[in-house]
């Protein structure tokens, strides 16, 4: 199960690293500072977020994906999502930071099972190591 929560929030944190690509940092930093202009959270604060949340979400992406160290990555993945709800709660979104609860949720239940995950890209699984077969054997089995 932790795979297929990996496969689809490392893609969620792709598509919204690449939808930010256009605007640049720039745009990013622009889009926040309107949204959170009347919120309670200092300009500082939404500047420093949004100038490095592209990056983060270009980091976890592939972090996920890859399996390395899945509770860390985990918890990362919920902490940053946690920020993203958060903000949207000071800038009065809530449906959004709804959805964004959801994703952490998501989070939290792949850092659960991420224990009996053991989906790792070229990586043998321990039960077909020893099983595998040389290309003579691969001959000879034909025969």
């Amino acid at each position: 199960m932790s795979v297929f929560l990996r496969a689809a929030l490392g893609s969620l944190f792709l598509g919204a690293a690449l939808s930010k690509v256009q605007g640049g940092v720039a745009g990013t930093v622009g889009y926040y500072t309107s949204l959170f202009e009347h919120s309670l959270l200092p300009v500082f604060l939404v500047k420093a977020h949004a100038s490095v949340i592209m990056f983060v979400e270009f980091a976890v992406a592939p972090w996920l994906l890859s399996g390395y160290r899945l509770a860390l990555a985990w918890k990362s993945t919920a902490l940053v999502l946690v920020s993203l709800a958060l903000g949207m709660v000071f800038a009065g979104k809530y449906d959004v930071a709804s959805d964004n609860y959801v994703y952490v949720a998501l989070a939290l239940g792949g850092l659960v099972t991420s224990r009996f995950d053991r989906w790792v890209p070229g990586r043998v699984p321990e039960s077909a190591r020893g099983r595998e077969l040389t290309v003579g054997e691969h001959a000879a089995a034909r025969s």
